[in-house]
């Protein structure tokens, strides 16, 4: 997607996969991005308050209707993914961006990701399919985002930083430039990372430091 095209969203329904707080997010930017409220609704095989996969099985027309997967753990979220895609096919999204996010120049976004409000993504980054970018967050120059990632809320990124597949940084994070953190790694809320994070770790602290292995 070309990153000065703004959201296009003419829907018959729109569902979201998920009834905890991410998916209040996402159904937040589709209002903001004047989505009709009526025509949004939550699918969660958890909370018995909402309908299940069943009903969207059953419903879901990928010729009209549109999917969001609001999951936060990555695995999950993958898991379900794929679960879905079999299912209903055609389920992928150009990305759904709040109106006051800004992408700068030479930005490469995937499908399926998620980009709240007043996010900042600097020129030439690259963000993967199924990326979730929080309220504030700040991704600069050159960075690039691997697949089934978040970014949590104010996590600041500088310049050239990689974050591989499958990761959750942790809100007001920050990150030294040229970094980079393999897949399937957590970083602690407020955790100042100077140094390359190996995979499968969860990182706290300042400087960030290896609690375990996930």
């Amino acid at each position: 997607m070309n990153s000065k095209e703004k959201n296009t969203i003419s829907c018959k329904m729109i569902y979201i996969y998920g009834s905890g707080g991410r998916g209040k997010l996402i159904r937040e930017i589709l209002l903001r991005s004047k989505q009709k409220a009526h025509n949004i609704m939550f699918i969660d095989d958890i909370k018995k308050s909402f309908n299940n996969s069943n009903f969207l099985f059953k419903e879901y027309d990928h010729k009209t209707d549109q999917i969001f997967i609001g999951i936060s753990d990555p695995i999950i979220h993958k898991k379900k993914y794929q679960e879905l895609k079999k299912k209903l096919k055609k389920i992928d999204n150009q990305p759904l961006i709040d109106p006051t996010a800004i992408i700068k120049s030479n930005v490469k976004l995937n499908k399926n990701i998620i980009i709240c409000e007043n996010a900042n993504i600097g020129p030439n980054s690259k963000i993967e399919n199924n990326v979730f970018i929080g309220i504030n967050a700040l991704i600069n120059h050159d960075c690039k985002i691997g697949k089934f990632s978040t970014i949590g809320h104010g996590a600041n990124l500088a310049g050239n930083v990689k974050i591989k597949d499958d990761c959750v940084i942790g809100i007001s994070s920050t990150f030294k430039q040229n970094i980079v953190i393999e897949k399937n790694v957590t970083i602690g809320s407020g955790a100042n990372v100077i140094n390359k994070c190996l995979k499968n770790s969860i990182y706290v602290g300042n400087p960030a430091k290896k609690l375990s292995k996930i």
